[in-house]
C-alpha cells in the first residue's frame, strides 16, 4: 500500500495565467504602511490625545504622527525571507546526497 502521490507545485506562474491584484500591491507596502501609521498617530493624537501636554508622544500632533509613520515603517519592512527569497534558488527534493 502507497501513499497518496503528490506533484510538486510549480515555482513559477503558468503561461497564461495573471498573478493576484495584491501582488502588484507588495512593493508599495513600505510606504503604505508608513502613511497607514502617520495617519494612525495624527487620528489619535488628535481624537484620543493628551490634552494638558504632559504625554510626550500624544500631545503634539507633529510627533505622534512621526511617531505613527516610524511604527507603520517597522510594521512594513520586509522580513528576512521575503527579501531573500528571489536570490536563493529554488529548492527541490531532499536526498541522500548520494
Amino acid at each position: 500500500m502507497t501513499g497518496p502521490e503528490t506533484t510538486p507545485r510549480p515555482e513559477t506562474p503558468q503561461e497564461g495565467t495573471r498573478p493576484p491584484p495584491w501582488r502588484k500591491l507588495a512593493r508599495y507596502r513600505l510606504p503604505l504602511a508608513v502613511l497607514a501609521g502617520a495617519a494612525a498617530g495624527a487620528a489619535y493624537s488628535h481624537f484620543i490625545g493628551c490634552r494638558t501636554g504632559t504625554c510626550p508622544i500624544t500631545s503634539n500632533v507633529w510627533i505622534a504622527t512621526l511617531y505613527g509613520a516610524f511604527v507603520g515603517g517597522l510594521a512594513g519592512w520586509p522580513r528576512r525571507a521575503e527579501a531573500a527569497a528571489p536570490a536563493a534558488p529554488p529548492r527541490g527534493p531532499i536526498s541522500s546526497g548520494r
